[in-house]
């Protein structure tokens, strides 16, 4: 144990050092995600339009939370009907989507036991973990909504269910459920015992007993590339720049009206308000946030379940729970010729040589993790058979593409939502009236840091954050596709997400060592 606690303590220091030295930037040449496979909309990539000189809004990063906060703050614009017509202009350093939400595993799912656990002992308080359940759980019905207008992007309810490797963790589980159950009695969960979820899922005996609940799925790159397809066709004055990487953000000398200067590799735009929508990236343009939010490489997989495989027509989900770990599976509906759609399978963090420890503090999408493909790529067979495989496919059973994609991890586990201020973004506007709109003069914004949880975190967080650049966080807003109706504070839990110097304390990074690792001593 003294060996394993001081390998720990080597890999976690190690990391740490990492995370703030190391450049936190997207690299050129990451592995090919599966959901990128033949784009439906590749005329977002297109870049139809140049660099302009100005903008009332800039967002770097297009994934979910890019695109909400884009959306939203479009929305409003056209609610307000002013004369001249608002400048946003979106950049994303690879193509459109390229990051986290488009390598991520499709599930819109919160663990609603675990969760609430979770979050009491870290809000300490009963309602405040029950503001931030419910705030992740409407994703699934909010996300159905664009996906309405998307039909590529797959959005769908599903059954999800949760298969335990560990008859203790079962019964931890169920406690956890009965704890749920009573805080929040609207939450539908049912419990299985081992014989039960072999009948109804198929899974075999190696599953000890099993959580099902509903939830949601989706095909996360074509939802967010239809919806921005929609959005540049609907809005002309709408700039949208691929391959157009953010490399430094300044205070522009004698431009009071829009003080940031965005310097990119296609030049440089200043802009009224900047939104940092680049999740493990974050740091590279806020240095003071490498102390408290990482990069953390993720594997994922599309494999073909064969023939044997209980057939689902893209209506269930799983995830196997092994304490402290879990793995999550999703499979997309039907193919067009009747047979089952593919089934997206990943997890295996702590099966890294450093139970993760040698995942986190890194950026790059470019490698892959030979021991925690291993784990995924065996899990589904190893619950499942003789229910796996079978059939004439040469792929039944097997390994389709694996791929990596990079996590935002922060100390306390919560994302970071809303104004930066000036003191964290190290950069003094001293205009005046440049404290109207933001904290302490900070035109500067940020939507980033979901922890692995950006389906169930992100979209809202990023419409969140364009109602509070836009400064319509106290009106009463009317519901529309995609965004809840009523005031800000009636749906978004904003003093548990806000960026301040006690939450960046309480954000830093050793203290995710010391909830991962237990045995693990940092150095100081």
């Amino acid at each position: 144990m003294d060996i394993i606690a001081a390998q720990l303590g080597a890999g976690y220091n190690a990391m740490l050092g990492r995370a703030l030295h190391n450049a936190a930037v997207p690299v050129a040449n990451a592995t090919a995600s599966y959901w990128m496979d033949d784009p439906p909309f590749p005329s977002v990539n297109l870049n139809a339009h140049p660099l302009p000189d100005i903008a009332d809004y800039v967002i770097i990063g297009t994934g979910l939370a890019g695109l909400a906060a884009t959306r939203t703050v479009l929305e409003i614009s056209q609610d307000q009907r002013t004369e001249m017509p608002l400048r946003v202009v979106a950049l994303e350093a690879r193509d459109v989507c390229a990051g986290a939400t488009g390598r991520n595993g499709g599930h819109i799912k919160s663990a609603p036991y675990r969760d609430f656990a979770e979050l009491k002992k870290r809000l300490g308080s009963v309602a405040k973990a029950k503001d931030v359940l419910r705030f992740m759980r409407r994703h699934v019905e909010i996300l159905k909504e664009v996906g309405r207008e998307v039909p590529a992007g797959e959005v769908r309810d599903v059954e999800t269910v949760d298969m335990f490797l560990v008859q203790e963790d079962f019964e931890q589980a169920k406690m956890l459920v009965d704890d749920l159950k009573k805080n929040v009695p609207e939450t539908n969960i049912n419990v299985w015992s081992s014989e039960e979820a072999r009948k109804r899922f198929g899974c075999n005996d190696l599953i000890t007993g099993a959580l099902s609940y509903p939830a949601g799925a989706a095909f996360p790159f074509r939802l967010v590339t239809g919806a921005w397809k929609a959005l540049v066709d609907k809005y002309p004055e709408l700039v949208l720049l691929s391959n157009t990487p953010v490399e430094n953000i300044s205070i522009a000398a004698y431009s009071p009206q829009h003080p940031y200067a965005i310097k990119t590799s296609k030049g440089t735009i200043r802009a009224r308000h900047v939104l940092h929508a680049t999740n493990a990236y974050a740091p590279s343009l806020i240095p003071r946030l490498r102390s408290c939010l990482t990069g953390s490489r993720g594997c994922m997989s599309a494999q073909d379940g064969g023939a044997t495989f209980p057939t689902t027509h893209g209506n269930r989900s799983w995830g196997t729970v092994y304490q402290p770990g879990y793995d999550y599976m999703t499979q997309r509906p039907d193919n067009s010729d009747g047979s089952p759609g593919d089934v997206m399978v990943g997890g295996g963090f702590l099966r890294s040589r450093l139970n993760g420890c040698d995942s986190l503090g890194v950026w790059d999408d470019s490698q892959r993790d030979a021991l925690p493909l291993v784990h995924v790529r065996g899990i589904m067979p190893t619950v499942f058979q003789p229910n796996w495989g079978g059939g004439g496919s040469p792929t039944a059973g097997g390994l389709k593409r694996d791929w990596t994609g990079i996590m935002g991890f922060t100390g306390d586990n919560l994302p970071f939502v809303g104004p930066v201020p000036q003191n964290i973004t190290e950069r003094q506007n001293t205009y005046p009236g440049a404290g109207v709109a933001g904290v302490e003069g900070s035109g500067e914004w940020i939507a980033a840091g979901f922890n692995g949880h950006g389906m169930v975190w992100a979209w809202l967080s990023g419409a969140a954050a364009a109602i509070m650049m836009a400064g319509h966080d106290k009106l009463n807003m009317s519901k529309v596709p995609g965004r809840p109706a009523g005031t800000l504070d009636s749906w978004f839990p904003r003093d548990v997400v806000v960026l301040d110097e006690e939450r960046l304390k309480r954000a830093d990074l050793k203290n995710l060592g010391q909830q991962l690792y237990p045995l693990v001593e940092t150095e100081s």
